[in-house]
């Protein structure tokens, strides 16, 4: 898979550029804040229907407009095809379409085009809430089962619906079927969830060392959940019920529902020491961005298609060896990576280097 061009107009701080890429790796660079970071904002905003900068849709759109545009063409090597995707984003909604052809939900587009991003916010990755890392799960796992992403759809209507019965005194006949819809819906979620992760456990621990340098600390991640662990369907379902009756007490106080995987989160631990309070910054960093191409790993694996490797600001927080070991991480598959930074190294002499000022992105023709 990769992109072939983008086009952006009103998006950000671009009024109208037309980028051509060809199949190779791609270096953006440019002063701080001129917009490198916006143009593979603009390829993800594509694979997943929103920034992972965290930014609200009406962020998007250039001051003084009322819209905002990204078109992309891509090839996709499951058909062998050229297809392209767009989005028309306003500040009252957002507008999909593949292939010339608007779809009816975001849902539609997810699968077409496949990217794992890392930015320099994720040094806090395990640090954070833990609704981030719940999230990258959930992202992950859509893209690679439609029946899970119905499955959280459903379960995080169903759950915000039984907390508002909850909170104004529905019945209790009304509020015991909404917990056993979330007990069914909950087993595929935490069923995908434990199995994920124990996979990515293992890929990213052999990053995590390829990274560093050293194979000095065991890099693991662990799943913390309190739903049951069975894996057969019915035994999940009677311990789920279990847990509820145990926890009635607590959510007739709270008004809130206590037992459920949106209350799961992921831990990264080395040596068996949780990472977010015992390892460094430098630590905490290569952790997330194993993390990632493992991920990476996992999704071409699982889908048939080497999915785009989006890193923004990677190398500047990186020392000479680290960028060196990441280079050569990425450089050893045939896949299209996009990278943004302000100095151009010399392990980047192989990369097309594309240069923006923010208003124009040129290709340097190098020597």
């Amino acid at each position: 898979m990769f992109v072939s061009r983008l086009v952006l107009k009103d998006f950000r701080n671009y009024e109208n550029v037309d980028i051509s890429f060809g199949p190779d790796r791609i270096y953006i660079t440019g002063n701080n804040g001129v917009g490198k970071t916006s143009i593979i904002e603009a390829i993800h905003y594509l694979t997943l229907g929103r920034s992972f900068r965290k930014a609200e849709d009406k962020e998007l759109i250039r001051n003084g407009q009322n819209q905002a545009s990204i078109y992309l063409e891509f090839f996709s090597d499951k058909d062998q095809s050229n297809h392209h995707l767009s989005c028309v984003i306003s500040k009252t909604g957002k507008m999909f379409a593949y292939d010339d052809e608007k779809v009816k939900s975001l849902s539609n587009i997810l699968g077409k085009l496949i990217s794992v991003y890392y930015e320099p916010s994720l040094v806090f990755f395990f640090k954070d809430e833990p609704e981030q890392r719940r999230k990258l799960l959930d992202e992950t796992l859509s893209q690679l089962s439609q029946q899970y992403l119905y499955a959280i759809g459903r379960y995080k209507k169903l759950l915000k619906e039984r907390n508002a019965a909850m909170q104004q005194d529905y019945d209790s006949d009304v509020i015991n079927a909404y917990k056993d819809q979330l007990i069914n819906l909950s087993y595929r979620i935490v069923k995908d969830r434990k199995d994920l992760i124990k996979t990515l456990s293992q890929r990213a621990q052999t990053y995590y060392n390829a990274l560093f340098g050293e194979n000095t600390k065991k890099f693991s991640l662990t799943y913390k959940t309190n739903c049951p662990l069975d894996d057969d369907q019915e035994s999940y379902r009677k311990n789920s019920q279990e847990l509820f009756h145990r926890n009635q007490s607590v959510e007739n106080i709270k008004k809130v529902t206590a037992i459920g995987p949106h209350r799961d989160d992921l831990t990264g631990r080395l040596n068996e020491n949780d990472i977010a309070g015992y390892g460094s910054q430098g630590e905490n960093r290569l952790a997330s961005l194993a993390l990632k191409l493992a991920i990476l790993d996992l999704l071409s694996e699982r889908l048939g298609s080497k999915p785009l490797l989006l890193l923004d600001d990677v190398t500047s927080d990186l020392d000479d060896i680290r960028n060196e070991n990441l280079l050569h991480c990425i450089n050893k598959d045939n896949q299209q990576v996009f990278i943004t930074g302000t100095k151009i190294y010399g392990g980047f002499k192989d990369y097309q280097i594309f240069r923006t000022n923010g208003k124009e992105v040129t290709k340097e023709v190098q020597a």
